[in-house]
């Protein structure tokens, strides 16, 4: 609980800089049942990122709780960005978030375990406040992977015919490419179809050259970016080299 006290204590102060007095989410769920306090929103959302953060160096939670939970920061982020859009605030919170995950007061333990499983329920309850949404294991999850890898495919493609990316890092996108849409087929049931994610990988490299300049250089960055992070999530990892 001391952990919960310290981390909302660095939030009010950031809150307290860029926050709004109330949030008002136009044609939004949340609007629809009342109107939320900002500090309370940012408060609740430092303590799910810290989880996140702190969950990410410890892998604590079983597979399905870890992918629950990417879920519900990726639709969070999505949410609070259009309501913060233009301010540093959601920024700021996630740096906090993982200096404090990074404190020697967490040690990996059954402490640890339970400041990441509540902060697990805040993210539920806060995503069903915000949007209504509650997540499906092997449907919403997987929805959402198949949906970054379309982004990835996309990428990899046009950086076939752009060449964007520096060697290292086409590399990078290229080889994260094939590993993440190989473990999508072991990741959840049934063999799932890929063929579609395949699709946009052969639509992008199928563009004229012609196509490719700022528009095709940051969507390639993007993709390379998304690889990463996706990596990490999967906990795949690229070879390492020999110097």
């Amino acid at each position: 609980m001391e952990s919960f006290s310290v981390i909302k204590k660095t939030l009010v102060l950031i809150c307290a800089s860029f926050c709004v007095t109330a949030l008002s989410l136009s044609a939004s769920y949340a609007e629809q049942k009342k109107k939320l306090d900002s500090n309370e929103v940012i408060t609740e959302y430092g303590k799910i990122a810290t989880g996140l953060a702190l969950e990410e160096r410890c892998l604590l939670l079983s597979p399905a709780e870890t992918k629950e939970y990417y879920w519900h920061q990726y639709l969070l982020d999505f949410s609070l960005s259009k309501i913060f859009s233009g301010s540093p605030v959601l920024t700021m919170v996630r740096g906090t978030a993982q200096q404090t995950s990074r404190n020697e007061r967490f040690k990996c333990d059954q402490e640890s375990r339970d400041f990441i499983h509540r902060s697990l329920q805040k993210a539920r309850d806060l995503n069903l406040e915000l949007t209504g949404k509650t997540f499906e294991l092997n449907v919403s999850d997987r929805a959402f992977d198949e949906q970054r890898l379309a982004i990835i495919a996309t990428a990899a493609g046009t950086n076939s015919v752009c060449a964007h990316l520096l060697p290292e890092y086409e590399e990078q996108l290229r080889v994260g490419y094939e590993a993440l849409n190989g473990a999508m087929k072991m990741r959840y049931p049934g063999n799932p179809d890929t063929s579609h994610i395949d699709a946009s990988y052969t639509e992008a490299a199928n563009q004229e050259k012609t196509s490719c300049g700022k528009q095709t250089n940051q969507q390639v960055l993007q993709g390379w970016q998304l690889t990463r992070l996706l990596m990490q999530q999967f906990r795949l990892a690229f070879a390492t080299k020999n110097p």
